[in-house]
């Protein structure tokens, strides 16, 4: 495929491991004739994140198919709404009553707590920005829905703790759902996160 100009191979650095690894994605002639995602200029700077978005899609999927749970995923078209998630999608449970549908969207977070503005870090806007959006008129008007969670995924259990507890003082609510990379789909809230975990058959 390679010879054909379709594929291409990029090395990047896997932050868990240190190591150099490869990527392979689509090139502009590869989307022109079958369609899909290129890997252009931004999707280098940002091949780390994207990867994280597809290794959490791929065990999303996985955990959905183990338990009998309907996955509907969406990455794309999604930056013209108010919020800007790196993924939404629907879990629905056919063994509840009512076929019960959760909407969730998805921030993946790679980088330490930074980027201070007016004494909050990036990822404490971001959030707040969701607590706002949250049961309000513009989220029903743009996805239809009235509530809904944020799935939060953070490099590590310092990081998830140190999130945990800069939300639980003003914001102790359940619609945020944080968790490490390496927790296996369990997640934690600043309502309770000191009582207990979550996983997606809970919803």
């Amino acid at each position: 495929m390679d010879d054909l100009g379709l594929v291409c191979r990029l090395k990047y650095l896997d932050l868990d491991t240190d190591g150099v690894s490869y990527a392979c994605g689509l090139t502009d002639k590869a989307v022109r004739e079958y369609g899909g995602k290129p890997f252009d200029e931004h999707s280098v700077r940002t091949l780390d994140h994207e990867l994280e978005i597809s290794y959490f899609h791929i065990a999303l999927q996985q955990f959905s198919d183990h338990h009998g749970l309907e996955l509907r995923w969406q990455q794309s078209g999604l930056k013209t709404k108010t919020i800007h998630p790196d993924a939404y999608f629907t879990i629905t449970n056919p063994g509840k009553e009512g076929r019960n549908t959760n909407h969730f969207f998805l921030e993946i977070e790679r980088s330490k707590v930074g980027n201070v503005k007016d004494g909050q870090p990036s990822i404490v806007r971001k959030l707040i920005n969701y607590y706002a959006y949250y049961n309000s008129a513009p989220c029903q008007a743009e996805w239809g829905i009235a509530t809904f969670r944020v799935i939060i995924q953070v490099a590590n259990e310092t990081r998830a703790a140190n999130l945990l507890r800069a939300f639980g003082a003003e914001y102790r609510h359940r619609m945020f759902w944080i968790a490490a990379a390496s927790a296996n789909l369990r997640f934690r809230t600043p309502r309770d996160f000191g009582e207990r975990a979550y996983s997606l058959l809970d919803i």
